[in-house]
């Protein structure tokens, strides 16, 4: 029985069914609260953090009577979305169905000729999506409508592109009250206690090769007032102990980084919350270091990929082995946690390269629990490089044949050496193997003083519960938090 209609209905697809749900959807978040803000009738179904069957969410959906959907996630989605949009348009022929996301952007003639859609928002989709809905529930034409992309007469038609948007402080906080909170909350990321995602900026302007940027490569970051006004409502709403920035860089532009932690103190938040983010090795120095730990700041990741000069100069990583290890060093002097992340496989990588890694983490003495295998996302620069190879051809017959079997990156997806796959897979598991022969880990003692003095008492108690225990090992050891301790 229907009981009310919506304008429109925004789904996020599972990802990582082996885990519990932890990453917070930030995009889907924004979208539906500049849609509710503009006065439209709006709800989410977050497939990711109720963890519906297939008809269970059409249920919802004959509930809500939406007159637009919109789908959207990452691309590892794109075999769900394949399925549900095919469910939805044969019960609702007549509804107009939205692809957002790396799973419609990243793949854009792939997503419309094979999935059930009607149409793309291309890149940053939050002003394209609230100009898009009036004309979608209006029956207005969508050629001016920047920022799109549909099939008109078996073509693959664009519009103009849409700007980024250049102000990110006019970006409301997403809309927590649509999702369910108590399920992300009670399962950490990166922090401890009740920790939520916030993404403070969008954009970087580095080059690495293997990354997708959806946002682009010009950083646009939320002021400090606009950063430090959200972690107070979580805090305020949610009661939160614990923020993850989950930005591709946050320290990139370290005045506001400053800025950023001069504001926690100002309002005390410093003293109630504890926060983590990710770094970059060229970037942060001792200075910044000890002002984000005396602001709260507990953990900085860096993504260090490879313990080869050689490898980094193939992904364009512009850093050196030299200044990870130094950032590495300096993290860990001014008391911070420090997880860094490996991966295997980049085109060239050959034994000696490998061994280049374990003998990196032997140096920088750390585990090496998880050592992630390269993936060619499409929508990146090494996509780009392999993908007419006859390497990667003969693995993969078409586009949609290699994203479907996209998962997690632990698992071999293509390989792009010219070692054999077995041999691949033997490296991997030599490596990590000889990493943890070397490894040499803190006393129990250590491990727990850091903790007292990062945390607090009452924060540490909660952390003991939860880092410890084996479901929270499992979750860091598969996502790659290689620290310390």
């Amino acid at each position: 029985m229907v009981s009310e209609t919506y304008d429109i209905v925004l789904i996020f697809p599972p990802i990582r069914t082996w885990d519990n749900p932890r990453n917070f959807p930030t995009g889907t978040g924004l979208i539906a609260a500049r849609l509710r803000q503009a006065g439209y009738k709006v709800a989410v179904i977050d497939v990711n953090g109720l963890r519906w069957e297939d008809e269970r969410v059409l249920e919802k959906l004959r509930e809500y009577n939406p007159s637009v959907i919109g789908l959207g996630g990452l691309i590892t989605t794109y075999g769900w979305v394949k399925r549900m949009s095919r469910k939805i348009r044969q019960q609702w022929p007549e509804k107009k169905i939205i692809l957002g996301g790396s799973v419609g952007t990243s793949i854009i003639e792939t997503a419309l000729r094979n999935l059930s859609i009607d149409l793309i928002a291309v890149g940053e989709a939050d002003d394209t999506v609230l100009e898009l809905l009036p004309a979608l529930l209006n029956g207005e034409p969508i050629d001016n409508v920047a920022g799109l992309a549909y099939l008109k007469d078996g073509e693959v038609v664009h519009t103009p592109v849409r700007p980024m948007i250049k102000n990110t402080d006019k970006l409301p906080y997403p809309a927590w009250d649509m999702f369910p909170m108590e399920v992300y909350l009670t399962n950490p990321v990166v922090g401890v206690g009740k920790d939520i995602d916030i993404i403070s900026s969008r954009g970087c302007p580095f080059t690495c090769r293997y990354c997708y940027r959806i946002f682009g490569r010009n950083f646009r970051g939320r002021s400090a007032e606009h950063v430090v006004g959200e972690m107070t409502a979580l805090k305020r709403d949610y009661d939160v102990d614990f923020i993850s920035f989950q930005d591709d860089c946050f320290v990139i532009n370290k005045k506001r980084v400053f800025e950023i932690c001069d504001l926690i103190d100002a309002e005390g938040l410093n003293k109630s919350l504890r926060w983590s983010c990710t770094g970059r090795v060229t970037v942060c120095d001792k200075e910044l270091l000890r002002r984000m730990r005396a602001s709260g700041c507990v953990s900085v990741s860096y993504g260090i990929e490879s313990g080869s000069e050689k490898i980094l100069e193939a992904m364009s990583k512009r850093a050196t082995i030299a200044q990870a290890k130094e950032a590495i060093r300096n993290t860990r002097e001014v008391g911070l946690r420090c997880p860094v992340s490996f991966m295997i496989g980049y085109p060239g990588e050959t034994r000696e390269t490998v061994m280049e890694t374990v003998e990196f983490c032997k140096d920088m003495n750390i585990p090496l629990a998880a050592l992630m295998f390269t993936c060619p996302y499409p929508g990146t620069a090494l996509y780009e490089q392999v993908k007419d190879t006859s390497r990667f051809k003969e693995q993969f017959a078409t586009e949609e044949e290699f994203v479907l079997k996209m998962a997690d990156a632990l698992e071999l997806t293509v390989n792009l050496t010219d070692a054999g796959d077995e041999e691949m897979l033997a490296m991997r598991e030599e490596a990590l193997a000889l990493a943890k022969r070397n490894y040499q880990p803190p006393s129990a003692e250590e491990v727990a003083a850091q903790e007292k003095e990062l945390y607090g008492e009452e924060l540490y108690r909660k952390a003991r519960e939860q880092l410890h225990s084996p479901e929270m090992q499992a979750h860091r050891s598969r996502h790659g938090f290689n620290e310390e301790n």
